[in-house]
């Protein structure tokens, strides 16, 4: 969260589940997401510490891809977002 300059412990925190753990404290916050000035909307998003080790850190599917189509290359490490 301090990347993006969000204060952890401002946040409201709950505990989450998920990718084998369980009891994993999360910090919710109203979030921005500006997709390269295309398309700006506020999102509630997690962020939990728990997955610092793989290099992400923000949780959820809520707010996001209900607004869009996004598909996934996974081979080729490479996705696509499109707008409605």
């Amino acid at each position: 969260m301090q990347p993006l300059g969000l204060d952890a412990l401002a946040a409201p925190v709950d505990m989450t589940s998920g990718l084998g753990s369980s009891n994993v404290p999360t910090h919710f916050t109203d979030v921005t997401i500006d997709l390269q000035g295309l398309t700006q909307f506020t999102v509630y998003a997690g962020f939990t510490i728990g997955l610092e080790q793989l290099g992400i850190g923000l949780l959820g599917q809520t707010g996001f891809f209900e607004r869009f189509k996004i598909t996934f290359d996974y081979a080729n490490r490479q996705y696509a977002v499109e707008l409605p």
